[in-house]
């Protein structure tokens, strides 16, 4: 059994640096960015999408905290903008010592029950190429391919 409950301010402080490190691997490793220019892109983005921290508006951050009241991981959702009109999973990590108890899955599924009783009907994610466990969770969770991009190295 898994609940979610606010992220803290504290808690967000905490996991921001190894968030923004992660995204800027993905953004090299996907080729949306460049290592001269990825630090500073990720940062705006962060900053654009979290300008209040974890009471920021349109975004929802949840630590996952399991039966024995510890945490074991979070989950980021934004809600629906006028630009996009499904929830979106911007981040969700079950912490190192936690994996492969079925958390993610719980936080996914925690998360869904949140958005539903919002009135949401709609989730979306990206899940990159080079994390075949995480595609093969969403896809147990019933997420669907809606678009695929392919890239090759020529170097």
């Amino acid at each position: 059994m898994l609940r979610l409950r606010p992220m803290t301010q504290d808690e967000l402080d905490a996991r921001l640096p190894v968030l923004q490190r992660e995204y800027e691997e993905d953004e090299l490793r996907s080729g949306r960015d460049t290592p001269e220019t990825v630090h500073a892109n990720v940062a705006a983005l962060l900053e654009r999408l979290l300008p209040e921290g974890a009471s920021s508006p349109g975004q929802l951050l949840f630590s996952g905290v399991d039966e024995a009241g510890v945490v074991v991981g979070y989950i980021w959702l934004g809600l629906p903008t006028g630009e996009r009109a499904q929830a979106w999973v911007y981040d969700v990590q079950v912490d190192e010592p936690f994996r492969r108890r079925g958390h993610g899955r719980a936080l996914m599924l925690a998360a869904e029950d949140v958005l539903r009783s919002r009135g949401i009907g709609a989730l979306g994610l990206n899940v990159f190429g080079h994390n075949p466990g995480a595609r093969q969770l969403y896809e147990s969770l019933g997420y669907e391919i809606k678009s695929l991009s392919m890239a090759k190295d020529l170097a």
